[in-house]
């Protein structure tokens, strides 16, 4: 129920408080800067935008996950709100997005050497029998999709940590190990649903995005779009603003209400 609760927050604070689309607005704008390569002809300058994206999106993440507290608490959620929310909490979470992609790449390695080193007893397995040095590598691939997830899973909740609680980096980590802990059931459904909604809500800028690569989009859809890329990326702006405006809204709520049946998360650990 909680799930359900945190997903009716989010939508009863994102319809009172439209501020919320406006720093939406923000992300979208940045999410898009991957395709800035389709309007100029600078890799350089495509690397560059996109690597000063993941500077500023802390700062907007901060910023937005402060104003969207505002709004499901009923205080005032305003632009002045957003900056100084973002400003309060920037450092901490640019050092924690750092550790959180860190964590992710070396459980993503180090779980990929596992699967190297199985991959090779899989080949001589194939010489014995195909099937099951299928079945071997379809398990070794799981084994490597799930333990990611499920480092993301446990972690996820830094940013609201540090945002929400005030907690220093390390504490942040510590905290949503613990939330996530205390309540595994309702976070794993929590996630699920979060992730493929999210997921679904973006299908037609998924369709959109085959039109901006190499790939014929015949090859894929059976059928040519037409859209030009002008039309195209005021598109995935639009989707991008009001998807995070409302899932990260969501994402909030339903950490505001975890803390509040868990308030001694931390001092447990």
């Amino acid at each position: 129920m909680v799930t359900v609760f945190a997903f009716k927050d989010g939508f009863t604070a994102l319809r009172a408080n439209p501020i919320l689309l406006v720093a939406g607005l923000l992300v979208g704008v940045g999410s898009q800067l991957q395709y800035v390569d389709h309007l100029i002809e600078s890799p350089l300058l495509s690397a560059g935008a996109s690597l000063a994206w993941l500077i500023v999106f802390p700062f907007v993440l901060g910023g937005f996950i402060g104003t969207a507290r505002a709004a499901i608490e009923g205080a005032d959620a305003s632009l002045t709100h957003f900056f100084t929310a973002a400003r309060t909490h920037y450092l901490r979470l640019l050092l924690a997005t750092v550790l959180f992609v860190i964590l992710v790449l070396g459980t993503a390695i180090g779980f990929g050497l596992i699967g190297f080193v199985l991959g090779i007893g899989t080949m001589a397995l194939a010489a014995i029998h195909e099937m099951a040095a299928f079945g071997a590598g379809v398990i070794s691939l799981l084994i490597w999709l799930v333990s990611i997830l499920v480092v993301i899973m446990f972690v996820q909740f830094y940013d609201a940590a540090i945002v929400i609680e005030n907690q220093s980096v390390t504490d942040a980590f510590r905290r949503s190990i613990g939330l996530v802990r205390s309540n595994l059931k309702s976070v794993a459904g929590f996630s699920l649903a979060w992730l493929v909604l999210l997921n679904v809500f973006f299908i037609p800028e998924y369709l959109l995005q085959l039109t901006m690569t190499d790939a014929v989009p015949t090859d894929i859809l059976s059928m040519d779009l037409g859209i030009p890329f002008a039309v195209l990326l005021p598109i995935g702006i639009a989707l991008s603003a009001v998807g995070f405006a409302y899932f990260y809204t969501v994402y909030t709520a339903f950490y505001m209400r975890l803390i509040a049946a868990s308030p001694g998360t931390l001092d447990s650990l």
